[in-house]
């Protein structure tokens, strides 16, 4: 198959000297993939463009591409990609620094778990075997290892250790082939974490493999001095496309909280009791979160014809009042071991809240507004 080594430059000359060579020798252990190294250099002032060609007689195998102007590590790496998949047929693209942080003779180990059916192929810090350098200041290890874990449970991903790697390999057909590269969300260093989040969502079988990520000891460092707030950024923005409605519906649930808790406050005073207060307060609180989610939080499902409107309203009246009944039910259960008052009250009626918050959004989505239509 053939396989691209993507990599970007900026004033890399004596790395690139190195690099090239020992590239052509990890070349040598898959005769049976036909590999291609695209240095893609973002105009380097120190002739590090003059250097890759210098190699081309010995190693044709070496492209230059340069960039029309230096945005950013993410829009190089994009750029390539690009130029890999359309210009030179990449079947596998290789994601690699020229920095030797990456060392060149993992990538052996990697192309090995291509061979072996993966699709992406991670160069990982954070799994065992891998490591990162003993020299890292303890506030760079704590913002690389947080930043992946705040990754890992923001996005839901839980079998990738590693969100912020530069080493990676990917599988063009069915997969980098189907991402919108021009709509990743950075073009800078955080771009690593939306493309592992879109291969992720295409159904790329990921597989990690232990790196050791040495020191830079020359060139100039291709890190931009806002990369964590942009990585932060990134996963955020990330959550929040691929759970628009549910951050609609949290916002309108909070609206339909404050109505239903201020009837209930209300009524709880009167004769009729707790428990008769929250089934009407609910009741309220109801019809205000039915009329506020249909017309914002799935208002591309929303439901228009009153004949529908109708139907989805009484199946939207059932599958609400379960939650209710049980918060109804856990109040006087409550009441009734542990006595009357605000405290018992109010912490069985938020208890029931939040059972009713995952109740609802679940069957909201997958069976109301998921079969709604004009």
């Amino acid at each position: 198959m053939k396989v691209v080594v993507v990599i970007p430059t900026y004033n890399e000359r004596e790395n690139i000297k190195l690099l090239i060579p020992a590239l052509h020798e990890e070349y040598k252990n898959f005769p049976h993939h036909e590999i291609y190294t695209l240095i893609v250099d973002g105009n380097s002032p120190d002739g590090t463009g003059e250097e890759v060609q210098g190699f081309k007689e010995k190693y044709p195998n070496t492209h230059l591409l340069k960039e029309k102007e230096k945005v950013g590590l993410g829009a190089a790496y994009v750029y390539g990609f690009k130029h890999a998949m359309k210009e030179m047929g990449a079947e596998i693209v290789v994601e690699m620094d020229a920095d030797f942080q990456h060392d060149p003779k993992d990538l052996t180990s990697m192309l090995k778990k291509f061979d072996e059916g993966y699709d992406y192929i991670i160069g990982s810090r954070y799994i065992k075997g891998g490591s990162v350098p003993k020299e890292w200041a303890l506030y760079r290890k704590f913002l690389s290892l947080g930043g992946s874990w705040f990754s890992k449970i923001v996005l839901g991903i839980f079998n990738v250790n590693d969100f912020t790697t530069g080493f990676k390999i990917s599988r063009v057909k069915g997969y980098l082939d189907k991402l919108d590269l021009d709509g990743i969300n950075s073009s800078g260093f955080a771009y690593k974490i939306d493309l592992l989040y879109k291969m992720h969502r295409v159904g790329a079988k990921i597989v990690e493999v232990p790196i050791k990520f040495g020191l830079r000891d020359r060139g100039d460092s291709k890190m931009e001095k806002d990369n964590m707030a942009d990585s932060l950024r990134v996963v955020v923005l990330l959550r929040y496309e691929e759970s628009k409605s549910f951050f609609k519906f949290l916002l309108v649930g909070l609206a339909g909280l404050f109505t239903d808790s201020g009837v209930f406050s209300l009524l709880r005073l009167t004769t009729i009791g707790s428990s008769w207060a929250s089934a009407i307060s609910g009741f309220v609180g109801m019809v205000t979160t039915f009329s506020l989610n249909n017309v914002w939080s799935f208002k591309e499902r929303k439901i228009e014809s009153t004949q529908k409107m109708i139907k989805s309203f009484v199946m939207y009246f059932v599958s609400s009042y379960i939650p209710i009944i049980f918060r109804s039910w856990l109040i006087n259960y409550s009441i009734g071991k542990y006595g009357s008052g605000a405290l018992v009250e109010y912490t069985a009626f938020f208890v029931g809240i939040i059972v009713g918050l995952i109740w609802n959004y679940t069957v909201y989505s997958k069976l109301i507004w998921k079969k709604a239509g004009k």
